[in-house]
């Protein structure tokens, strides 16, 4: 999965979601090094990309990038080496244009210092690099947005520093100049980034010990600068992880609070809040049941205000733990404005294997997949639009499954992807159309 922030674009016209998901298929070879999560990105026409991202952890400066690719509504190729890339921090199409966000080193050193866009036309092969960041360092993450006036927003989260750098015009355009969010040697820890159903785009985050979280935004055709507080956290309370979605006029911001009770213990509980700008009033409102420690937050969600939330939640040994989420239907308003109702109530969807998170995606027509591993196999279930919550899930995959991802494309179908394997590692795919 994309560690410990996800992005959301804004506004992806896909069709409801399907549920016949092909028979997975194995699109790297078995390698004897570690294999990190996959992306997964898919086309307007129907086409679809999975990285492999490899890495000896003993010698990291053994490190390889792959891609498969899959035509339009066709089946998966083998992935192949990425030439010049350690390691994909994030993918998505640009019309029919692959752009990949990759990091690597200096040659015989471990990523990842530089973070470089390079793009892969319809045509087959790698086109133009463009470096955004020289001076990353190791443990860098980042993403992709594609928004809704056709541009590109990047995100480099790195121990140095945040940065945001968009496209300058529509289509597989350069990117313009890269903007640092937080000061120099000042590293970001949970971030989220949004695009709106206008173009515009939002990035929010926490810093240090995660007591407040702070924000950028930009309307169309800007770069998010001029950071601020969003919100912060009465003494002893942190933040632990935060996730964004678009809603028409703002967004909705949710996150993860952590603190210890006074009779002793600790809680950690979801919480939400409908946010018109950045720097405005945040009125936080509980997704998650008092009295128990939630982890591993997702949330996705469309321009019409459909969104779908998710977290587990462990017992007090941290032995069992399940999976809960909750739904938000999209609403039409007069005069052709949206809007949405609040989430309706938590659904138990089944246990979750310790040390993973479940993975949601919200398609542009209301409705949502999740995702999560249990028993060391891949469950999948959907929630037709205007649902009130999943239904029973399907098993996808066999024992060993880790680092679930999944997501739609504009043409309606979704692609999951996972590592599965302890001994000799590779990357598995199936696809729902």
């Amino acid at each position: 999965m994309v560690g410990a922030w996800a992005a959301v674009a804004a506004c992806a016209a896909v069709a409801a979601p399907a549920v016949a998901w092909t028979r997975p298929v194995q699109v790297s070879a078995p390698t004897s090094i570690s294999v990190l999560g996959p992306q997964v990105a898919s086309s307007a026409t129907g086409a679809a990309a999975v990285t492999v991202n490899e890495v000896n952890l003993d010698a990291q400066a053994i490190a390889r990038a792959s891609l498969a690719l899959a035509p339009p509504h066709g089946a998966f190729s083998v992935a192949r080496p990425i030439p010049g890339a350690q390691e994909v921090l994030a993918i998505a199409y640009s019309g029919s244009t692959l752009e990949l966000l990759t990091a690597s080193g200096p040659r015989g050193q471990p990523c990842c210092s530089v973070v470089q866009v390079i793009r892969r036309g319809p045509h087959g092969g790698f086109g133009s690099r463009q470096t955004l960041v020289n001076d990353a360092g190791g443990g860098t993450t980042g993403t992709l947005v594609p928004l809704a006036n056709g541009r590109m927003l990047a995100v480099i989260a790195a121990p140095q520093r945040l940065w945001a750098s968009e496209t300058s015009a529509r289509g597989a355009g350069r990117f313009g100049p890269v903007r640092g969010l937080t000061r120099p040697g000042s590293a970001p820890a949970a971030v989220a980034v949004s695009g709106t159903p206008e173009g515009g785009s939002a990035i929010v985050w926490t810093q240090g010990s995660g007591g407040g979280l702070f924000g950028a935004s930009a309307g169309p055709g800007a770069t998010p600068s001029r950071p601020r507080v969003v919100l912060t956290l009465p003494s002893g309370h942190a933040i632990d992880g935060v996730q964004l979605a678009p809603r028409s006029g703002g967004f909705n911001l949710v996150w993860t609070e952590s603190w210890n009770v006074a009779t002793g213990g600790y809680r950690v509980q979801v919480f939400a809040s409908d946010v018109v700008r950045l720097g405005q009033r945040v009125r936080p409102r509980a997704l998650s049941p008092a009295g128990a420690v939630a982890s591993g937050l997702a949330l996705s969600g469309n321009a019409q205000g459909a969104e779908a939330a998710a977290w587990d939640v462990c017992s007090p040994s941290g032995a069992a733990c399940v999976v809960e989420s909750r739904l938000r239907a999209a609403a039409s308003g007069r005069r052709g404005r949206v809007r949405s109702r609040w989430f309706g109530g938590t659904s138990r969807l089944g246990g979750i294997d310790a040390g993973e998170s479940a993975v949601v995606s919200t398609a542009g027509a209301g409705g949502s997949l999740i995702g999560w591993i249990t028993g060391g196999r891949v469950a999948l279930g959907t929630a037709r639009r205007g649902a009130g919550r999943f239904g029973p899930p399907r098993m996808v995959s066999g024992g060993l499954a880790d680092d679930l991802e999944l997501g739609y494309g504009p043409s309606g179908e979704a692609v999951a992807a996972w590592t599965q394997g302890t001994v000799a590692p590779g990357v598995f795919v199936t696809v729902a159309r």
